[in-house]
């Protein structure tokens, strides 16, 4: 088996010592490539030069670009080197990348894989999440501190934490409507803010798993939440739910729309909106269409042992 292991040497938890363990552990099961990112967007190009598999060794950025690089019928998987590496956990690597390293080396030689299916953003691919508005606005601010930052590594989650009071501080303290949302076979609805999902949890916030899509699993297609407006009194039941009472993903609630097992989803913003997939800004939108794609990843970890 031929791997190709790309290697984002600005990643957080990467350095030479993390790539030298894991290419140890990686050669003795397979035949292995390694080669490292150099700009923004480069891991897109390396992927398209993978054969077998693909592995990426950085942020969930460098999966996304990895993701979004591959050809088709060629394998992959994600090792832990970023501040979150959300789809890593997802798919059960422990978050050191060597133990991580280990597991993956151990997952490739007994071929414990399988095939997912993934979401789409205006034709971008996306492994765990997508949204538009409120925490891609804060992604924004956090991706333009990061030029301020020596050798362009991502700031802490308190940083992030920050930045989304500054987003909500921006709009008085509240959530407002902002744009219509319409998914097959329901009424098209106003929301402030749209979260979807591939998997559950939606993110992390350093150990603690964000409960916005508690439904979403691989054996389904994509599971979404629509906030309506909020008032500053009202915030603190999003936020409950999304770390500790997901009650709008079973019994609903009159502040979000759950949407469970969509394949589709329209939405028109009143005006340009951030929006993020993976946890990368990827600019403002007044349409996009998410989707789902079947069928469309064979992943390599130790969930699927």
């Amino acid at each position: 088996m031929q791997v190709r292991l790309i290697v984002n040497p600005l990643a957080t938890g990467v350095g030479d010592r993390i790539v030298d363990g894991v290419t140890a552990r990686l050669a003795a099961v397979c035949d292995l490539e390694v080669v490292r990112t150099a700009y923004a967007g480069h891991a897109r190009e390396l992927a398209a030069g993978a054969t077998d598999v693909a592995v990426a060794l950085g942020g969930d950025g460098t999966a996304n670009e990895v993701v979004n690089g591959l050809p088709a019928g060629v394998g992959f998987s994600m090792l832990p080197g970023g501040a979150s590496s959300v789809f890593a956990r997802q798919i059960g690597f422990t978050a050191e990348p060597l133990t991580a390293a280990g597991q993956l080396a151990r997952a490739l030689a007994g071929g414990h894989a399988r095939t997912i299916g993934i979401g789409h953003l205006d034709g971008r691919r996306f492994t765990f999440a997508a949204s538009v508005g409120f925490d891609a606005e804060a992604i924004r601010a956090v991706e333009d501190a990061r030029w301020d930052r020596r050798g362009y590594r991502r700031p802490g989650d308190l940083r992030v934490a920050v930045a989304l009071l500054r987003a909500l501080r921006a709009d008085g303290y509240a959530l407002r409507e902002r744009m219509t949302v319409a998914a097959p076979g329901r009424l098209p609805a106003r929301a402030a803010y749209l979260a979807v999902g591939n998997q559950h949890p939606y993110t992390y916030f350093g150990p603690v798993p964000i409960r916005a899509v508690p439904r979403a699993g691989f054996d389904s297609a994509l599971d979404a939440v629509a906030v309506r407006a909020a008032r500053t009194r009202e915030l603190w039941l999003i936020g409950a739910y999304a770390l500790v009472w997901p009650r709008h993903a079973g019994r609903g609630s009159a502040l979000a729309e759950y949407l469970h097992d969509i394949r589709s989803i329209d939405v028109e913003c009143d005006v340009p909106t951030a929006v993020q997939v993976d946890g990368e800004y990827v600019g403002v939108r007044r349409r996009l269409e998410i989707g789902y794609l079947e069928d469309a990843l064979r992943v390599y970890g130790p969930r699927f042992g």
